[in-house]
């Protein structure tokens, strides 16, 4: 498998419960992944337009940074659905619109 596009890792300081308008520091960090956009559809039958970021390694992230992403001001990071953690490889989920039927 090629890891052959360039996204950001990007993790947020946690807030400590004491101040409501906490926004911490955060961090963006370059990593090489295979970015894979397809459906996705659960048991239910509802089917989603979700992008899959694939890192290699253990990796955490709280948003991802894709091509449209300016490490500079921090705008268009993606929030991550779900992570899936396999052997050597991190899969990061985001869901980008559902899909619906027209049914006339």
């Amino acid at each position: 498998m090629r890891y052959d596009k360039t996204v950001y890792l990007i993790t947020e300081t946690a807030n400590d419960g004491d101040d409501l308008n906490f926004e911490g520091p955060s961090t963006a960090t370059k990593a090489k992944a295979n970015v894979k956009r397809t459906n996705l559809t659960l048991a239910n039958g509802e089917m989603y337009d979700a992008t899959i970021v694939r890192v290699y390694g253990e990796c955490e992230a709280d948003k991802i940074g894709l091509l449209d992403y300016d490490p500079n001001t921090g705008n268009n990071a993606h929030k991550i659905q779900k992570v899936g953690r396999h052997f050597n490889r991190t899969d990061f989920y985001i869901i980008n619109s559902e899909v619906i039927f027209n049914t006339k």
